[in-house]
């Protein structure tokens, strides 16, 4: 039997990937809304900038929120609980 507490302690899960730190940001704020941390990772090095709309941004959960976060990033119709 799986200990549910060690997935709280796993590695974050790359939900989303975005263009530009805008639109993660509007992402993160809401996951926040319904309550689920998230993490912003920008893959841009060095002041690289980015190639024809590639994704640079990525946004990270907890591996046990990974499903709903998903889901709410792709529900065009969440609203807030």
């Amino acid at each position: 039997m799986t200990d549910p507490s060690a997935e709280d302690h796993s590695e974050p899960i790359v939900v989303a990937t975005y263009v530009t730190l805008g639109e993660a940001e509007v992402a993160e704020a809401k996951l926040r809304a319904f309550g689920i941390a998230s993490a912003l990772d920008d893959q841009i090095e060095g002041g690289t900038v980015p190639v024809d709309d590639e994704p640079v941004v990525v946004v990270r959960v907890r591996a046990v929120d990974a499903t709903d976060a998903r889901q709410i990033l792709t529900d065009t119709d969440a609203v807030e609980p």
